[in-house]
Parts: structure tokens; sequence; C-alpha cells
């Protein structure tokens, strides 16, 4: 019996599913990268600065939408004597399914040198596994501050023009100071005449209607019978004064008793009896305020009448011719 066998080649069809499975297995192992794909890029606007100029450090991170990645921590300094001024908040783009991730740094240096910042590291990971990736370092030189050594003459001061308002603030003042000055001196000169401050003043008692007032009012405090001896001469030799100024224009309120008698007696008014009622109240009142001497009472009421008397007898009387013009 004739049986015919038939031999297949199972080597050749095993190379033939070997070159698939391989092929599957790389395809997929393509897709598998791209879809973990991650790019980070770190630079500084500027590699040249000088001493306290500030400059931007840029943060570029390109990664799949299903991976997180973690940034280093930047505080205070981003190395030795490189200071952050400023932190700017992440800003986050998407574009075909991935991730753009820009973060921005302010940064500045006040020592002059060269700077090498090593490279930083980004952690990132998903679900199932994770890694590292560390960017590319950076590199900053700062300059110094050149110093002109050159010597200049010292510059004479700007001549600045004085405006308007500059000067008017101290003209208002000037003229505000004259005003009060001038209204206090104004005001000082009234009141020491006893003038009203405003509007016309009112028409003066005649001296010996003033003179008969304050006698009668001195009479009436009984200043002697207090035996306040002092004040009652000094007030009452005071009336006779000021009548004798209104009278007739002496000055006795600034005169000594001797030299009141002396006026009165050029003054041409003088007469016997009424000098000897002035001499002895006169005399009586130094007596009494520099000697300290303590009179009678009757003398206090001679003295006191021999004032009426004299005032009485000087006083001012309006002539008949012109009373009868006043008619």
């Amino acid at each position: 019996m004739y049986r015919k066998t038939t031999n297949i080649n199972f080597e050749r069809y095993t190379g033939i599913i070997r070159f698939f499975i391989g092929f599957l297995v790389l395809l997929v192992s393509v897709q598998g990268a791209r879809a973990q794909y991650v790019e980070v890029k770190t630079e500084f606007d500027t590699n040249q600065i000088r001493i306290g100029e500030s400059f931007h450090l840029d943060i570029n991170v390109h990664q799949p939408a299903g991976i997180r990645v973690d940034f280093p921590a930047i505080a205070d300094t981003l190395v030795d004597k490189v200071e952050v001024i400023r932190s700017y908040p992440a800003d986050t783009l998407t574009a075909n399914g991935d991730l753009e991730i820009h973060k921005r740094y302010r940064l500045t240096s006040f020592d002059s040198g060269f700077y090498v910042v090593p490279p930083m590291k980004f952690h990132f990971h998903s679900r199932t596994w994770t890694d590292s990736l560390e960017s590319n370092p950076l590199l900053l030189l700062v300059h110094t501050v050149p110093v002109d050594s050159t010597i200049y003459d010292v510059k004479s001061p700007l001549h600045m023009p004085v405006g308007f308002l500059e000067l008017f603030p101290f003209v208002l003042g000037g003229i505000i100071l004259l005003g009060t000055a001038g209204f206090l001196a104004w005001y000082l000169r009234r009141r020491k005449k006893n003038k009203p401050l405003f509007g016309a003043p009112k028409p003066e008692d005649p001296a010996h209607i003033i003179a008969f007032r304050e006698l009668r009012d001195l009479r009436d405090e009984k200043l002697w019978q207090k035996n306040e001896f002092k004040k009652y001469y000094t007030r009452l030799t005071g009336i006779i004064r000021h009548y004798m100024e209104r009278r007739y224009g002496i000055p006795a309120m600034e005169m000594t008793s001797y030299e009141i008698l002396g006026a009165w007696k050029r003054s041409g008014e003088d007469k016997e009896d009424l000098s000897d009622k002035l001499h002895l109240l006169l005399n009586l009142a130094d007596l009494v305020k520099f000697a300290k001497q303590k009179p009678h009472a009757s003398e206090n009421e001679e003295n006191i009448e021999r004032a009426f008397d004299f005032v009485e007898m000087t006083k001012w009387v309006q002539p008949e011719s012109e009373q009868e013009d006043d008619e």
C-alpha cells in the first residue's frame, strides 16, 4: 500500500507570524509613547543685566491632558544672590488634546558676577507610572554700573523765577499782620481815651458835673470811717486832679502837689481863698499817703467840703449871650 505524505514548512509561517506580532507591538508602543510625551523648556528673557535690573524666567511645559506635572518649588531665591521679586500665576492653554502651561517669575540680582542655574527637576505621573524630567541649565551675567572718574566743577544753583502764586501767601500774610497790628493800636488808643469802638462818642459831661458825681460817690463809700485813710485821700486828690485836667488843661495827674499849686497860680484863675483850699487839701493828703498820718474826723469832712467848694467856685458857667443864642 502506497501512502503519500505532504510536508508543511511551519518555520516559514512562524516567521511571518512573528513579523506581524512585532509590527503590532511597535505600533502600540509608538502610540503610547506619543500619548505620554512631556516637554519642558526654561529660559531667561535676557542673559545679561546690570546690578538691580529686573528680568524674567519663563517655564513652558507641553504635556498630555491625562498627566500631572509638578513644578519645582521656587521661593525667595532662584540661586544664591539671584532673588525672586514676583511670581506670576500659571497660564494654561489646550491644543490638540494636549496642555501648554506657561509660568513666569520676575528676578533681579544686586551682586555682580557670573551665575549658573542648574537644571530644574520636574516630576510627572499618571495613574500607572511616575517619572521625572530635568530642564536645561541657565546662565546669567550681572554687570557692575560703570563709575565715571572724571572730575567736574560744582554747578551753581539754578535760578528759578518766583511767580505770583508763590509770593501770594507771603503778601497776604503781611497784609493780615499789618491790619491786625493797626487795629490793635487803634483799639488800645480808643480804650485809653474811654471812647466807644464803633460809632460817634457820646458827649462827655462838663468837668464839674463829673467831679460832683465822683465826690458824692466817695462820700457815700465812707472810707475814712472804715480807717481806710490812704485810699480815701488818694481818691479825693485824684478827683481834683482829673477835674483840673478837664477844666484847665493842667496835667495834674503827672505832677506833684507842689507842681500843681505852681501851675494853678500861673493859670490866671488863682484866688487867695481857692489857693488856700487847694493847698490844705493837697498837703493833708500827702501827709496821710506818705507820712501815714491819721487825721481827725472833722478834718476828713472839711477836706471833702473844700473839694466841693473848689469845684463849685471854679466850674464853667455858660455866658448869658450864649444862653440867649441857645434859646
